[in-house]
């Protein structure tokens, strides 16, 4: 979990990653209660990526 950077390649071309937040969190809420999403493809790619 990254907060205030964005630190992979970037969603979009509007902006060139790293793109840093200079601002101030005051604050950060992590909401767990909702039910998992499992994305067997993404999970795949991550550990193939390790090895």
């Amino acid at each position: 979990m990254a907060c205030g950077a964005n630190p992979g390649s970037a969603v979009t071309p509007d902006y060139q990653a790293l793109f840093p937040f200079t601002g101030t969190l005051h604050s950060i809420t992590v909401d767990l209660s909702g039910d998992l999403t499992a994305d067997a493809e993404s999970e795949m790619r991550i550990h193939m990526s390790r090895q």
